[in-house]
């Protein structure tokens, strides 16, 4: 059985969370109307209409959380990462594929993208197993924390979705780094990676075949071409460009829900996913877009009163993680 929360009262609520959460929901609804309103295939209101059945579910799913006590959580943890990476493994064998990725399960209208579950789970799991050692972590615990961790992101690897992999590499290295674990071994590990990121970059130049092997073409030019987009704005860099000129034509205010020039003649590919922020910044402008950024701030810095004030080192991690 799982226990509710102790003493968990609505008045313990932190409702200044809540409202930012449903404010940013609301936006997201709305600008995602606006991105999907022409040149879409199919039934227009299918998008914004899928982001308010999972923002529903979303907030029902929090109201239950908030239920159960966080300990149950960390009794439970191998059970969740048996099943996080067992879904992982099944969606590269069996999940729906687009834009070159296997990364989902298609259930009926909505999508179920195993990754973004796992992402809770090595929070979780990784909170368990920092919670006690931190300081005094042994080099031996450290290889075990690093081996569960890298099992789901090599498998995200090979659906492939580099992106989500960076995501979660993120997420170990912050944790890591808020349980306050050793500077000789944050040092080592970040000697770690610099060398393979030189070893790569030594493949491209001497071993282009090898280097290509490992990382998709198409993956090194979105590494890459930040550096001079317009050189490549009618190839990889095209929904960048198009992207940065939708963001400049916003200017201070903006030229309105469904009037931004770019988004609604389609000129951003992605635009209600990737380059959702592209279309906040044409249509609501500056004032808009760091509206978006403030509330964002806001939220962090609300996570982190709560992180510091959780009452023991599990609930902090956990708090660390998802922030």
């Amino acid at each position: 059985m799982i226990e509710r929360a102790p003493n968990k009262r609505i008045r313990d609520i932190d409702w200044g969370i809540v409202l930012i959460v449903a404010v940013l929901a609301i936006l997201s609804v709305v600008m995602v109307s606006s991105a999907t309103r022409v040149n879409i295939t199919g039934d227009p209101s299918y998008f914004y209409i899928r982001q308010t059945l999972w923002f529903v579910i979303g907030f029902a799913a929090m109201f239950l959380a908030i239920r159960i006590d966080y300990a149950e959580w960390e009794k439970r943890w191998k059970s969740l990462y048996g099943a996080g990476v067992c879904s992982l493994a099944l969606v590269n064998l069996a999940g729906s594929a687009a834009n070159g990725a296997r990364s989902w399960f298609q259930l009926g209208p909505l999508k179920l993208e195993p990754a973004e579950f796992m992402k809770l789970v090595l929070i979780l799991v990784l909170s368990r197993l920092l919670k006690d050692c931190q300081a005094s972590i042994t080099y031996r615990q450290l290889a075990r924390i690093l081996l569960l961790a890298a099992i789901p992101i090599g498998l995200v690897i090979l659906q492939p979705d580099l992106g989500t992999a960076m995501m979660m590499s993120a997420i170990v290295c912050g944790m890591l780094w808020s349980a306050g674990i050793p500077r000789r071994h944050l040092l080592g590990l970040s000697a770690i990676g610099v060398s393979f990121v030189g070893l790569l970059l030594l493949m491209y130049v001497v071993r282009q075949d090898l280097f290509f092997a490992a990382i998709q073409p198409y993956q090194w030019e979105r590494l890459t071409m930040f550096l001079n987009p317009e050189t490549v704005k009618s190839g990889a860099g095209y929904q960048l460009y198009q992207s940065m000129l939708a963001i400049g034509a916003g200017q201070w205010f903006g030229e309105g829900v469904y009037r931004g020039s770019q988004t609604q003649g389609a000129w951003i590919p992605e635009r209600h996913t990737d380059f959702i922020f592209s279309v906040i910044a044409e249509e609501l402008g500056f004032l808009g877009a760091g509206f978006l950024l403030v509330s964002y701030c806001i939220l962090l810095v609300r996570m982190a009163k709560i992180g510091r004030e959780a009452r023991d080192n599990y609930g902090s991690l956990v708090v660390a993680g998802v922030l």
